[in-house]
């Protein structure tokens, strides 16, 4: 059984995924670094929960843009010599 193909991702699409990415990583990382800071419970709680869901959450917007593109624009083979 073949799994349905998901469309081509248009350029507008691309780049807002990867801002969502990125921005998602950078609060996670501030969470987590505010953490480190100010060891109290609070802090370390919404490292361990929010900081986390964010970088998952941007691990797989990344990995959609980067299958995708994998998927529609293959490596050129290697060449021979």
């Amino acid at each position: 059984m073949r799994l349905p193909r998901l469309p081509r991702l248009k350029p507008r699409i691309t780049r807002l995924l990867l801002a969502g990415a990125c921005v998602s990583a950078l609060v996670g990382l501030a969470l987590i670094v505010w953490s480190v800071l100010d060891p109290r419970p609070i802090p370390v709680m919404a490292a361990m929960s929010v900081a986390q869901g964010l970088g998952v959450l941007a691990f797989l917007l990344y990995g959609v843009v980067v299958i995708t593109h994998v998927r529609d624009e293959p490596p050129p083979p290697p060449e021979t010599s």
